[in-house]
């Protein structure tokens, strides 16, 4: 992974958590020119609540592998209405982060805001509370 070009740094816990899952999931590299890693706690639902799901994507550069984006989704709306959204997204690539609250922002001024989320991430993966699929 190229872990050194972004403007906000993700930790090395996250890339190594990555890494372990790649491999775990047994991904063929080689065919591969992105992969996208999808965390879902199955039961995660608008009434019962539940680990919000997350949706992260790697793009093959010409030497490393690196983070494109993390998406963190949530329910919102009532009822029948109610629908699976984007809640927050760092997008790596392009340099800026958005909240379905607050909008976008320039991704260094998220800087705190990601180590929090960041931090709430691996813990909950350290749980055990999702289920990982991924796609190439």
């Amino acid at each position: 992974f190229k872990t050194t070009k972004y403007a906000l740094q993700p930790s090395d816990k996250l890339f190594g958590m990555l890494e372990r899952t790649i491999i775990e999931q047994s991904v063929d590299l080689e065919d591969c020119e992105f992969i996208t890693l999808c965390f879902r706690d199955e039961s995660y639902s608008q009434d019962k609540g539940g680990f919000h799901p997350v949706e992260i994507r790697l793009i093959k550069g010409s030497k490393f592998w690196e983070l494109d984006y993390i998406t963190d989704f949530c329910f919102a709306g009532l009822g029948q209405d109610c629908e699976l959204v984007k809640e927050v997204d760092f997008d790596f690539t392009n340099s800026y982060g958005f909240h379905l609250y607050t909008g976008e922002y320039p991704l260094s001024h998220m800087a705190l805001f990601y180590q929090l989320w960041e931090g709430n991430f691996l813990s909950y993966v350290d749980m055990g509370v999702f289920k990982v699929t991924t796609y190439c």
